[in-house]
């Protein structure tokens, strides 16, 4: 039996929802810090439910705002959107021990915003593929199954990588990595994909089955990959999806069929849809694609690497958020187009 151990989750709601809950069913002693006063008090009036692919209801230690948060922390995991990283570990931070230590559980550079938080002796990061989304106060719906790994930023092997991992084989089996960040650039790589699917009102599968746009799909992710290049990140296949087999110079038909499946498959009944096209569609909110996309670009952009494409699905996605352009399949034909444009004016 795995010894209990102390955690503090930053967001409880899909990624924290999901990992805090399946914590707290092991036998850990978790605590929520939770901004959103209607699902705080659900949460502590009658604990959290887990439905979808989970389905059960547990109650962890505490559930507090940041202001009434006490330390020790003893593991923190910080789940909460890319767009809120530096704001929610303002209070935070400053209660983590000297042998304490914050996991970013978030997408593309977030990870980045912890180390300013708290350096990068402090700070390990995750890299997986579950996800889900927040349904109602209290109520997290458990979506989809993937890869999980963590690791440390420089790479290799430590005892607290290792304890890490065994701990949260409670949500679903972790791997100790020793290459963390080449998995979680592989990671982004992939939601250059889901970011352009985002565009249409249709399923991931649907999107992703039609031929047409599959060397739009490559292409995007082949701008990622040079980009990773530029920052000497080496990128690994992840559960299927190989990125370095999207390269133009080692593309093949199969090769992009094979890519792609493994990110349509990555989706189920439970959840068939991006969660950045759930924030568009459903929740009417601003979606992670300017700290994750936008970020992604301009980054790139100071390391010399172009990524006309993303630029283009960023541009998009923005006019959508602020009601100036509506799903259609057609955004796909204009990304095409508008890279194109933008790759000429470079010259």
């Amino acid at each position: 039996m795995r010894a209990a151990m102390r955690f503090t989750i930053v967001g409880a709601g899909a990624i924290g929802g999901i990992t805090g809950g399946h914590l707290v069913r092991a036998g850990h002693e978790v605590t929520f810090v939770e901004t959103a006063d209607e699902h705080l008090a659900a949460i502590r009036e009658r604990g959290l439910t887990l439905q979808g692919l989970s389905d059960f209801t547990v109650r962890p230690a505490a559930a507090v705002r940041p202001a009434e948060l006490r330390p020790p922390l003893g593991t923190v995991l910080c789940a909460v959107k890319t767009l809120h990283t530096t704001a929610a570990l303002a209070p935070v931070a400053p209660l983590v021990g000297r042998d304490e230590f914050i996991v970013s559980m978030q997408n593309g550079l977030a990870y980045r915003d912890v180390v300013d938080a708290v350096g990068a002796e402090r700070t390990l990061v995750a890299c997986f593929n579950f996800g889900g989304h927040y349904d109602s106060p209290g109520r997290v719906i458990h979506g989809t199954r993937g890869g999980f790994h963590v690791g440390e930023i420089g790479g290799g092997m430590t005892s607290r990588v290792r304890t890490l991992a065994d701990a949260l084989s409670a949500v679903q089996e972790c791997e100790a990595s020793d290459d963390v960040l080449g998995c979680l650039w592989s990671k982004i790589a992939m939601a250059s994909v889901f970011f352009a699917t985002a565009l249409v009102d249709a399923d991931v599968s649907e999107i992703l089955a039609r031929d047409r746009y599959h060397t739009l799909m490559a292409d995007l992710v082949a701008e990622t990959a040079a980009a990773a290049d530029a920052m000497g990140v080496r990128l690994i296949e992840l559960h299927g999806f190989d990125p370095e087999s999207l390269r133009p110079e080692r593309r093949t038909t199969a090769g992009v069929r094979r890519a792609l499946d493994s990110i349509a498959g990555s989706f189920n009944p439970l959840q068939q849809r991006t969660g950045i096209w759930i924030d568009l569609a459903v929740r009417k909110r601003k979606t992670e694609a300017e700290p994750q996309l936008g970020r992604l670009v301009s980054e790139a952009e100071r390391h010399g690497v172009a990524m006309p494409l993303n630029r283009a699905v960023f541009q998009f996605i923005t006019e959508m958020e602020q009601g100036r352009r509506s799903f259609g399949w057609e955004n796909l034909d204009q990304v095409e187009r508008r890279g194109r444009e933008l790759s000429e004016a470079r010259g």
